[in-house]
């Protein structure tokens, strides 16, 4: 029974994808992607009727597709970040779908018929995965990492710090505003030069590596079968730094509205969470990972510093009998 829903799903993900590859086409303007597109649309369609005739022929019937919310999320992604990135979860996707069609083709009980079958799809959910890697590296999309790691530390600390100085200060929302913003500026200095740091290195040890294989390939005819993207440091340092101050204004912004500290640290809070959620389902989804968990692993990581760091602050507030008004 639970291979069955679970084929059903796979029928349920080859139409859903067939219908994102064919909406994407249509509003795609270069012809090479564009055909590309369309052939995978085409392909997984063929996919969608492997599995409704494989329920069909056990009895089971399937019910008629209607497109998901899904599907037009990802064409809002492909608007907003381009090919590179929404193809870059694409290709997450299929490596999920290749490990699940071998464990059904090792485990479920097929004919021969059908095994031949699978295996065609298989092989051709491997030539996806490789068409989704080109398409990723005609872009780039390697700073990608960089927003997300700036804006998440971003949020984490400076949370962390206008809770600690909130349990502190709690009479005045602009000293804990004013400390936060230069915690913030402070960190995102930090952040930018040893990002820019960490990419030169690596930059520099795959340069050698790009070297080598050059070597190998002039004077012996060999490759070492390294392929290594360079990324470039001043970006990733731009990119690091600049999206950690975002970060870090979202969260102080509040404390120069007015409000006193304990609300301005709601907001700022609540803020925080609105980011992480957006940011954790991208991450989820370029990353192959539960949209749920990973949104809820920054969540608790993010408030749970916070929280931390406020009890600390009203401790220390309350012992040494400190009160900035």
């Amino acid at each position: 029974m639970k291979m069955m829903k679970e084929t059903i799903d796979y029928y349920v993900d080859e139409m859903k994808d067939s219908t994102l590859y064919k909406s994407l086409a249509e509003v795609e303007k270069d012809e090479n992607v564009r055909k590309e597109l369309f052939k995978l649309s085409s392909m997984e369609k063929e996919h969608a009727d492997f599995w409704k005739n494989f329920l069909q022929s056990r009895g089971i019937k399937v019910k008629k597709f209607k497109p998901s919310f899904t599907i037009g999320l990802y064409k809002v992604l492909r608007k907003i970040f381009g090919l590179a990135f929404t193809s870059k979860i694409m290709e997450m996707g299929e490596a999920k779908t290749i490990r699940k069609y071998y464990e059904f083709y090792r485990e479920a009980d097929l004919s021969e018929e059908e095994k031949g079958k699978l295996k065609k799809i298989i092989e051709d959910e491997l030539l996806h995965e490789d068409i989704f890697h080109k398409m990723s590296s005609s872009e780039k999309i390697e700073h990608i990492r960089d927003v997300f790691l700036g804006m998440n530390d971003g949020l984490v600390e400076i949370l962390a710090t206008v809770a600690g100085l909130t349990g502190a200060y709690s009479g005045n929302p602009y000293i804990v505003g004013i400390i936060g913003s230069i915690v913030g500026i402070s960190g995102m200095l930090s952040m930018a030069i040893g990002t820019y740091i960490s990419v030169k290195n690596q930059r520099q040890v795959k340069e050698q590596k790009i070297f080598e294989n050059r070597v190998l390939y002039e004077l012996l005819d060999k490759k070492t079968g390294i392929e290594e993207t360079l990324e470039n440091p001043l970006k990733a340092a731009y990119y690091t730094g600049f999206f950690y101050l975002l970060g870090t204004i979202l969260i102080v912004f509040p404390f120069f509205l007015g409000l006193n500290s304990t609300y301005a640290l709601l907001t700022s809070a609540t803020a925080a969470i609105i980011a992480w959620t957006i940011s954790g389902f991208i991450v989820a989804l370029t990353s192959g990972l539960s949209a749920t968990r990973k949104i809820l692993e920054m969540l608790i990581t993010g408030l749970g510093a916070a929280t931390i760091t406020y009890t600390i602050g009203s401790l220390i507030s309350s012992l040494l009998g400190i009160s900035l008004l």
